[in-house]
């Protein structure tokens, strides 16, 4: 008995000092109006623990000038009264790399008025205190390093409910209070970000409507853990499923680089060489190209140099051919739609100044001595041309028989329409110093078909150009055309059963002609991946029955853009791009031809 009164008596001591500690502070929602931020994640919808919702975040690394003030403030909702009050809202912030523990401090004020710093990065509840300002931490879904979708794009991070207790002092009754986060400096990483998300609710009793959509989010975080169980079983059965046979490699990384993709020539004396881009991120305009010697067949990879470096503008892609005479030549793609602060000018929704060049296009270097040294070639003239931009080349050139050079590439608003995207040849007589338009590959006028885009180019025996296309429709199937006279003109486009992009095209020693392409997370099949395809009958039919599986092993959309060499008589390297951990790698794959046709064929197990 004298026990249930002490119970009693705890409950009514409690509820008196919650009731007092109600009437001294407020409640209010933390989250109205967004008043100052970059547009870093252009609105893009992501996840947290309540699904999916509209977020405002601070600078995005890869702009440069918004990186000198890394800030974002947002208006909470009114203050009914001056007195202490807690804003409630809902955050997220940058999944830390696994060797850092703590993250980047972030410096958060009120009203112009400094109240403490925090860190993002947390996995867990935590609280700062400074003085009468408090700011609790609720974390409510964790992400790690392997299991991010994009770094850049699609910035979902750990996700929680944020509390700030703020003195009286600070505020104005009947207004709203102004919230502004300054992200530091933080040495050896800069992928730091923090970002508020548009709930306007977080005080409110959970409905109906709210818990459907958690539900719905911890569906799609189950889903991804059953794909990586996937992938984890598929390695450690390897040999039951018939995946042993290939040889995977990690050919280069670089830190936190953003890498991509991997172009390779092989050299009259054995050389193979390896260009990529090298570039803050996906999306930045530093980026510059670099590239790897393999004396070896690919085995080892040395001798990184920059070959391209031009300030402020992204070069995106070298793609290039050692001619008969022992020249080479690299024509590398650039993309100038980048905006002062280093934002990108998406949709051109800001009027840019014109140039004495386009501001999509391509660029020349050349070598005479196997890539010892470069030297900076022309830019292609636009003048004449019947389309406004180019990207690419995204695949080799071709020298042809005269001595001419082809390479295929994505023409912008050709004819005039600026909604035809399509594959373009162009020809050069003069070893890549001027080119000419020769014909449309593909064209797509008015957009109905989605463009046929990143043209892989590859002629064959016989004398037949073919081309593997990239299309945007909802099946992203791979597409094929091919031209006998050549270049002048090319059959319609024919869709096949290859699923993926982009397509690159080599002709083997034993005549059938090879695709290579990647499989990415989102657009084709899940887990990602890179494959094989092939045709007997110069390019006309593709026997997607025999499809080889090289990798299957990638859990984001952004890998792939492969491209094969068959070193040895039955063996190909494939090279690609892939990221894990928030890192980028170049890999490769070893695998020999006689595995996989054998592989084809049924399997009986033997008795030891």
């Amino acid at each position: 008995m004298k026990q249930s009164k002490q119970i009693i008596l705890l409950c009514l001591l409690f509820c008196t000092a919650s009731s007092a500690f109600s009437q001294q502070v407020q409640q209010v929602e933390g989250f109205d109006t967004v008043a100052f931020h970059y547009n870093a994640n252009r609105g893009v919808l992501v996840r947290d623990f309540r699904g999916q919702t509209k977020g405002y975040m601070t600078a995005g690394w890869w702009a440069k000038e918004q990186m000198k003030e890394n800030v974002l403030s947002w208006k909470t909702a009114v203050v009914p009264e001056k007195m202490a009050t807690v804003f409630s809202f809902i955050g997220s912030g940058a999944v830390l790399p696994a060797d850092i523990l703590i993250g980047p401090k972030v410096r958060l004020s009120v009203n112009g008025q400094y109240a403490l710093t925090f860190n993002i990065g947390r996995t867990h509840d935590f609280t700062w205190k400074e003085g009468a300002f408090e700011l609790k931490y609720i974390s409510k879904r964790v992400e790690f390093p392997y299991t991010g979708e994009q770094r850049q794009f699609v910035l979902n991070g750990n996700s929680g409910i944020y509390r700030l207790t703020v003195p009286a002092a600070v505020l104005e009754k009947g207004k709203a209070a102004t919230i502004q986060v300054e992200l530091l400096p933080f040495e050896g990483w800069d992928h730091g970000w923090f970002m508020v998300k548009a709930y306007k609710d977080v005080l409110q009793a959970p409905t109906v409507q709210m818990l459907q959509k958690q539900i719905e989010g911890m569906q799609k975080d189950i889903n991804l853990l059953m794909e990586h169980t996937n992938i984890l079983a598929a390695k450690l059965y390897h040999k039951e499923l018939g995946n042993d046979q290939f040889e995977h490699r990690v050919i280069y990384t670089n830190g936190y680089r953003h890498l991509h993709p991997a172009d390779i020539i092989k050299l009259k004396n054995g050389d193979i060489l390896l260009f990529t881009r090298e570039a803050t991120e996906h999306i930045s305009n530093d980026g510059d190209i670099v590239m790897l010697r393999s004396k070896d067949n690919g085995k080892t990879w040395v001798d990184r140099k920059v070959v391209s470096a031009i300030k402020d503008l992204d070069e995106r892609e070298g793609c290039g051919i050692q001619l008969k005479d022992g020249t080479i030549i690299v024509g590398i793609f650039y993309n100038d739609l980048y905006l002062p602060d280093g934002a990108y000018n998406w949709g051109k929704e800001q009027q840019q100044k014109p140039l004495n060049r386009a501001r999509l296009g391509a660029h020349f270097i050349t070598s005479k001595d196997n890539g010892q040294t470069w030297q900076q070639g022309n830019f292609i003239d636009m003048k004449n041309m019947p389309f406004t931009g180019v990207e690419g080349p995204t695949d080799a050139p071709i020298e042809m028989p005269d001595g001419s050079i082809v390479m295929g590439v994505i023409g912008y608003g050709i004819d005039g329409d600026p909604k035809n995207n399509g594959a373009v040849l162009l020809r050069s007589t003069d070893q890549a110093k001027t080119w000419k338009y020769v014909s449309t590959i593909a064209g797509d006028p008015g957009g109905k078909q989605k463009g046929f885009l990143e043209p892989g180019l590859v002629r064959t025996k016989t004398g037949r150009l073919i081309t593997g296309l990239r299309n945007h429709a909802d099946e992203n199937a791979i597409y094929i055309s091919y031209s006998d006279d050549d270049g002048k003109t090319w059959v319609p486009p024919f869709k096949t059963k290859m699923i993926g992009h982009p397509v690159d095209l080599i002709q083997l020693k034993d005549g059938r002609i090879m695709a290579t392409y990647g499989i990415r997370v989102g657009l084709h099949a899940e887990p990602g991946g890179i494959r094989a395809c092939f045709s007997n009958d110069n390019g006309a039919t593709w026997d997607i029955k025999d499809e080889v599986v090289l990798r299957n092993d990638f859990i984001n959309w952004d890998i792939g853009y492969p491209e094969s060499l068959e070193i040895e008589d039955g063996r190909i390297m494939t090279v690609y791009y892939y990221n894990l951990f928030g890192k980028y790698f170049l890999g490769s794959t070893i695998w020999n031809l006689k595995d996989v046709d054998r592989k084809s064929a049924p399997h009986l197990a033997t008795q030891p």
